[in-house]
């Protein structure tokens, strides 16, 4: 929304929050308003340069620049910068709706903010109070900083699209709290009657925030209402999140040139094809890494295997490097000196016929100590780093274990699989109960805690089990541990709340799902599909936020995963030997590296 001067004036006259239109401002440092600009200046005498600066408005510049002089703790070098621009950072009104905020004068602060006509609106009869509670205070009176001559100005010009309505709840909330926290229940259930609850919005924190009057201490109510107090930070964030709808022509979104700042470096990271570090680039050059800080050479070569090699992971200080494939063993290796320090073969032994044998994955537990196998032979396997021994196993499965995933505790997990009975659930190292096997310590097996199959198993239904189209092809689990998402033979993505066991989210795809991982930040999803497909998703909705091209894919299980510095990087396997690489936000490719030759 553009600034429109009639917004900041009454009766034919600007409001300046009490300031005298040849005087000075308590909150402006004697700013007046310039009326051929957005911007006031406080001398007279000074007429504001208006040419651009090198293509850009020199009134922005010059109002970004007072910002941050400010922000930086320079206020002598900001005021000399006004005086000798003869531009101010703030209108009045602007400044003296900060004052109202944090001085927690809320009647006030909705004045200044909104004006009279939206509250007269609202009640034929003089709307909401805004008073403490007790009174319904007129809404043409005069405000206590002099806004009106014989009435209030019709608010702040609001950003587009800005909802009114929040506003107030907002404001008004705050209110709220502080009388609650001030032990003023009188004053606080008559916010709450009479200001809230007929906004009509967010019932569902209306309920929330009524359950705070029996709070028996203002310690209590911070606590049950995550907020710090009226002397905390809770002010100052409440003006954070409504400045945000005010128009920028008279209030400056908070910190814009470090915003401007971090665009500029946080575009170039992504234009640059290698950019491979959490340190950002310069702002004094223009940035482009080498392609031989890179990673792309050959480091060594692991030939312990005697076959294809299916799956590998990092522990979480990349100290360790497991992998595992169809001959059925698993190698874990110390990666500083890629010396073989485990060596696992009860999957081999275990193996019923030759179509049997193989690991499909496997994963390190997050504190490191336990590494879960997962076996085309119908079981799982931890081992327990520390010992070297097997420490759980199971079994009860009637088709091959396909993926596992680990929760933050490191002693529970997810395990998903193509048995018609058992296609995911939670398992526990957890136990009082172990089986005991000749010269190896104590086993926890079958330790199912949890069966996420849906339906619930049917054992009448047995033989119609082929049918069944419940099967997991991977899992993964959120870095915090709160959801789980699982892919399917039939195509879907599903999406689970792990604290509440309850489905989330459902998703049917176009291809056949082979791989699902989550951002650390747990806001995306990464899948492979056939057809050479990946693609990230929105975590919550499902919806396509970047594709991934150039990977093949049709009859092989092929996995990607987000890596690099701060994941930037998002890597998929291929049919065609290759590795390929692409930047995560942009989807370029950096790379499609040979990864494997056959050998003689």
């Amino acid at each position: 929304m553009r600034l429109d001067q009639r917004s900041l004036e009454s009766n034919g006259r600007r409001s300046t929050n009490g300031s005298s239109q040849n005087g000075s401002s308590p909150h402006t440092n004697g700013s007046t308003a310039s009326a051929g600009t957005n911007g006031f200046h406080g001398d007279a005498a000074v007429i504001p340069d208006t040419t651009p600066f090198y293509g850009h408005d020199r009134e922005e510049v010059t109002r970004i620049l007072l910002q941050s002089l400010s922000d930086l703790g320079y206020k002598g070098a900001a005021d000399q910068l006004s005086r000798e621009s003869g531009y101010q950072l703030e209108i009045p009104s602007v400044a003296a709706f900060r004052s109202a905020v944090q001085d927690g004068d809320w009647s006030e602060a909705e004045l200044i903010l909104l004006g009279a006509e939206s509250d007269m609106a609202e009640d034929g009869d003089g709307g909401v109070s805004l008073g403490n509670g007790h009174t319904s205070t007129p809404l043409w009176r005069r405000s206590k900083n002099g806004h009106t001559n014989g009435r209030i100005h019709s608010g702040l010009p609001l950003a587009e699209g800005a909802d009114v309505v929040m506003l107030k709840f907002l404001l008004r909330q705050q209110k709220y709290l502080e009388l609650l926290e001030r032990r003023d229940v009188e004053a606080a259930l008559g916010v709450l009657r009479n200001e809230l609850t007929p906004l009509k919005r967010d019932i569902g924190r209306i309920h929330t925030i009524s359950a705070l009057m029996m709070c028996s201490s203002p310690a209590e109510l911070r606590t049950l209402a995550s907020w710090d107090g009226a002397q905390g930070a809770s002010r100052g964030d409440l003006l954070s999140t409504i400045s945000r709808s005010i128009s920028p022509s008279v209030m400056i979104p908070e910190h814009r040139l470090a915003e401007l700042f971090t665009s500029v470096q946080t575009q170039r990271e992504h234009d640059c094809l290698y950019h491979n570090t959490i340190t950002p680039p310069t702002l004094y050059t223009d940035h482009e890494c080498s392609p031989d800080d890179f990673p792309l050479q050959t480091l060594t070569e692991l030939r312990a295997h005697s076959d294809e090699v299916w799956t590998l992971d990092f522990n979480s200080s990349g100290s360790l490097l497991a992998s595992a494939g169809k001959d059925g063993v698993v190698m874990v290796y110390d990666t500083t000196r890629w010396k073989l320090v485990h060596e696992f073969r009860e999957h081999e032994r275990t193996v019923a016929g030759p179509d049997a044998r193989g690991v499909c994955y496997l994963a390190f537990s997050p504190d490191d100590r336990y590494l879960v196998t997962c076996s085309q032979n119908n079981e799982l396997t931890v081992f327990d780093l520390r010992t070297g021994r097997m420490a759980a196993r199971a079994d009860h499965f009637d088709y091959c274990v396909t993926a596992a995933a680990w929760l933050p505790d490191s002693l529970t997990f997810v395990v998903g699989t193509q048995s018609s009975e058992r296609p995911l659930g939670l398992y526990s190292m957890r136990s009082s109960q172990f089986s005991t096997t000749s010269g190896i310590a104590p086993v926890l097996l079958n330790n199912e805690i949890h069966s996420f199959r849906d339906p619930p198993w049917d054992r009448s239904a047995r033989a119609n089990s082929s049918n069944n189209p419940f099967r997991i092809t991977d899992v993964a689990v959120s870095k915090d541990g709160t959801r789980m998402a699982a892919t399917t033979l039939d195509k879907r993505v599903l999406v689970y709340d792990l604290l509440s066991k309850q489905r989330l989210s459902e998703w049917v795809m176009e291809e056949k799902l082979t791989s699902i991982n989550f951002s650390a930040e747990g806001d995306l999803l990464l899948v492979n599909m056939n057809e050479g497909r990946v693609w990230a998703l929105d975590s919550v909705t499902g919806e396509e936020v970047m594709r991934y091209e150039g990977a093949g894919q049709r009859e092989f299980v092929i996995r990607s995963c987000f890596g690099g510095a701060g994941e930037n990087f998002v890597a998929s396997g291929s049919e065609d030997s290759r590795v390929y690489i692409w930047r995560r936000q942009t989807g370029m490719q950096v790379c499609a590296r040979r990864a494997w030759e056959r050998h003689s």
